[in-house]
């Protein structure tokens, strides 16, 4: 038996009157026989919305420095119709639910547009977010490994950029709006 992580690979098309061969095997389970016992079924909900499903991800890192910080990612996220997500560091950190996650212990996620503000780009994200159709990089630091992946790259203080790019996308947003 084999596995996949969801978002790992393309779907294939889907091929009309294609058939697959059923082999009918069992290897001596008896229908009178209690194989499981359920102990206990426990239901539940989810705050917050699924990031393998967004087109637009804003991504944030340890490099936002705080969770209060990651207000600015929300006003981004907002602006553009996005949805936030984040490193395992920020997960580690306490700052955000695992359900957020992008990287390798994480979700593999191809959006459309993904936006990494605030983080290096260790392997283990690259892992979850290197198929995004276009990937935008805010660091500060010019080395950081997140731009040998990155269609763009944008080096400097994330705490101006992304208010300033939230701003300006609100403007555009409104004056497209009046037209």
């Amino acid at each position: 038996m084999a596995t996949v992580r969801p978002g790992v690979m393309q779907k294939g098309e889907r091929v009309p009157g294609r058939k697959a061969e059923v082999i009918d095997y069992n290897p001596g389970f008896t229908p009178d026989n209690r194989y499981t016992e359920i102990l206990e079924i426990v239901k539940n909900t989810k705050k917050v919305a699924d990031i393998m499903d967004a087109k637009i991800l804003v991504s944030g890192g340890r490099g936002l420095g705080s969770a209060e910080n990651f207000a600015i990612l929300d006003d981004l996220a907002a602006a553009i119709g996005g949805t936030v997500s984040c490193s395992r560091a920020v997960v580690d950190a306490g700052w955000k639910p695992k359900d957020l996650q992008v990287g390798q212990t994480g979700k593999t996620v191809r959006p459309q547009v993904y936006f990494a503000i605030g983080i290096s780009g260790a392997i283990q994200h690259l892992a979850g977010m290197e198929e995004s159709d276009m990937i935008i990089a805010i660091n500060k630091d010019e080395s950081a490994p997140i731009f040998a992946v990155a269609d763009y790259g944008v080096v400097g203080d994330l705490f101006k950029i992304v208010p300033k790019l939230t701003e300006k996308i609100r403007e555009v947003r409104a004056a497209a709006a009046q037209n």
